[in-house]
C-alpha cells in the first residue's frame, strides 16, 4: 500500500508542478499518438482542483485543448500520410 501511496502522490505532485501546461501535453499525448491514459491526468488535476490549488474551469478547458489538439494531429497525419487507395482502385488496394 506504500508503494501505491507513493505513485499516487508522485503523480498528484507531478500534474501540480506541470500546472495548466502539463495538462495540455499530456492529453495531446493521450489523444495522439502515444498510448498514454488520460486517467493519469484528469483524476490529479480535478483533485487539486477540489484543493483550491487549480481552477476547476482551466483544469476542464486545458484537458479539452490538449485532445483536442491531439485529435486533430492524428486527423493531419491521417491527410498527409493515410491511405493513399482512391476510390475508383479501392477494391484493388
Amino acid at each position: 500500500m506504500d508503494l501505491l501511496h507513493q505513485i499516487v502522490t508522485w503523480i498528484v505532485n507531478t500534474v501540480g508542478h506541470w500546472g495548466y501546461p502539463g495538462i495540455i501535453i499530456l492529453m495531446f499525448l493521450e489523444s495522439s499518438f502515444f498510448p498514454f491514459p488520460s486517467e493519469v491526468v484528469v483524476p490529479p488535476a480535478g483533485y487539486l482542483a477540489a484543493q483550491g490549488e487549480m481552477s476547476l474551469p482551466l483544469v476542464i478547458a486545458s484537458g479539452i485543448l490538449g485532445s483536442l489538439l491531439g485529435a486533430c494531429f492524428n486527423y493531419w497525419r491521417a491527410l498527409s500520410g493515410g491511405d493513399r487507395c482512391s476510390s475508383a482502385t479501392a477494391a484493388t488496394c
